[in-house]
């Protein structure tokens, strides 16, 4: 009796996966989508995202794919050859800047970078108390002043002044050859210092005459001549290589961040605001939320689905699949009680 039931059980298990291999991989697929995206959205309709998930366990899992998991070796090396791929592109040729961005965005991005006033005045601060600015200017200066001397009508317009001038140099320069070097020195001093003494009004100057409207029009005078360019004419300034080796580095210092308490702490900051707004509404109006609706979830499930039964059917992965998932159940000692209850 126990061998006829046993010889029961594993027919029955047979006719099941036969049954259920039939109806992945047959036109009944599509029927079977259908039902069970219906019943997975009813479902949604009554599960909040509170009931299902914790914001503990959304975290944890953020925090080993985001800043724990390390990367093989060949990423980076993948990261660099798609670099190269989209830095190629001919769509860059025939695609404008103002394609990608309209006048109106552009507009509203410069009006509100601009609002913020105290971090212009900071970075104009920052930029004109700089040692480069200074060494800028100082030089900017000392090109003026001499160049003015050397071209200037004052000594054009009194008879024999450069020929005096050029015959002191001259004379300075065999009485002690060292003393031309030295005042040039001495005088890029004088204007180093003066400089310096002036960045806080050369500041205080650019802040009052830079305002809001007058940047503004500046960056839309330069949009206007940018916008009309092709993103492919970057290419006269900006190689390959230079695009792979930035990619590269970006990849490099987002491993470095990933390590950082900071990156950690903002990860939760924004799993919680996400939490204190959706912890207590259901699936089905995240999705709502989310612009996912039932047809995304059905064409994209239609458009995976057969294809990936056709491929494990044809390298007969489907049927061992469907059997490994039911066998526990045919081979089981409650299956065996339900035969025996049947008689």
């Amino acid at each position: 009796m126990a061998e006829k039931k046993t010889g029961l059980a594993a027919a029955l298990l047979d006719a099941h996966v036969g049954y259920v291999v039939d109806e992945l991989s047959g036109p009944g697929l599509t029927a079977l989508i259908d039902e069970e995206v219906e019943a997975a959205l009813v479902m949604a309709g009554k599960l909040t995202l509170g009931a299902v998930v914790t914001r503990k366990q959304i975290k944890d899992t953020a925090k080993i794919f985001a800043a724990k998991v390390e990367f093989g070796p060949g990423l980076p090396e993948v990261v660099g050859d798609i670099a190269r791929k989209l830095f190629a592109h001919s769509i860059h040729d025939k695609t404008q800047v103002g394609e990608l961005l309209t006048d109106a965005h552009f507009d509203e991005f410069a009006t509100q970078l601009l609002e913020l006033e105290t971090l212009r005045e900071k970075i104009i601060r920052g930029v004109v108390t700089s040692p480069l600015y200074a060494d800028f200017a100082s030089d900017l200066l000392y090109s003026g002043i001499t160049g003015y001397l050397a071209q200037s009508n004052v000594t054009k317009n009194i008879p024999g002044a450069s020929s005096m001038l050029k015959f002191g140099r001259a004379a300075l320069n065999v009485a002690k050859p060292s003393l031309e070097a030295t005042l040039e020195e001495g005088l890029r001093k004088y204007i180093a210092k003066a400089v310096q003494a002036s960045t806080a009004r050369s500041a205080e100057f650019l802040i009052n005459n830079a305002d809001a409207e007058a940047l503004k029009e500046l960056a839309l005078d330069t949009w206007d001549r940018v916008k009309e360019q092709p993103i492919g004419a970057l290419r006269e300034d900006i190689e390959a290589r230079n695009v792979e080796e930035l990619f590269v580095t970006g990849f490099e210092a987002w491993r470095h961040l990933r390590q950082q308490d900071w990156y950690a702490v903002i990860i939760d900051a924004g799993i919680d605001g996400f939490f204190d707004k959706y912890e207590d509404a259901t699936l089905a109006a995240l999705l709502d939320d989310l612009g996912v609706t039932r047809s995304h979830i059905v064409d994209e499930a239609r458009r995976y689905a057969p294809s990936i039964v056709k491929v494990l059917k044809k390298k007969k992965l489907l049927e061992p699949i469907v059997r490994r998932r039911l066998a526990g159940f045919y081979g089981s000692d409650a299956l065996a009680a339900a035969l025996a209850k049947a008689g």
